[in-house]
């Protein structure tokens, strides 16, 4: 409720969204992005700060970590601090994808075809679940074995068939 209600927000309210800050740290490979937004009369807004060191997996850590800082809208005093490490971006970026679906997509659709078998792919189709019937979905992915966990792992915890394709194009073919 809360994604879909940021993105009516930004079509009728004046939301303060500035353009993303980003510093780049070359002789590392760095970079940081903070990002941020206030709609009116929500009591709290957040600032994403969101670094990349690309050069991190060397020497045995992630390339990309980051946190949210959530403060007071009437105050400015800090809420909480979040850390992400990018799962708070992935249910995030599902859930739009889910409220995508619920208004480009048809009431009854229940074949999904999900292309990808990564962190992504299963939220998405987590996420679907929530406003769509679906009965049955399809799983894509350049990597076969990936495709055959991920959809073995997610018939379990979703309760219908989730079956890996080897061809993209079946994986479409019926899908609602």
């Amino acid at each position: 409720a809360c994604i879909e209600e940021a993105f009516a927000a930004l079509a009728t309210k004046a939301v303060a969204m500035p353009p993303i800050l980003r510093l780049d740290i070359p002789e590392y490979r760095g970079e940081v992005d903070v990002k941020t937004a206030y709609v009116p009369g929500i009591e709290g807004f957040a600032i994403k700060i969101s670094p990349g060191f690309f050069d991190n997996p060397k020497m045995g850590l992630p390339s990309t970590n980051g946190m949210m800082v959530l403060l007071s809208s009437r105050t400015g005093l800090v809420q909480a601090l979040l850390l992400d490490n990018g799962y708070l971006t992935d249910v995030r970026t599902a859930a739009a994808g889910a409220v995508a679906a619920k208004h480009l997509s048809r009431e009854n659709a229940s074949v999904a075809a999900i292309f990808g078998a990564g962190m992504q792919a299963r939220l998405q189709l987590e996420a679907l679940t929530l406003v769509r019937p679906i009965r049955e979905a399809r799983i894509w992915a350049r990597d076969a074995a990936k495709a055959k966990a991920a959809a073995m792992e997610l018939a379990a915890k979703l309760g219908f068939p989730v079956t890996a394709t080897s061809d993209a194009r079946g994986a479409m073919t019926g899908a609602d």
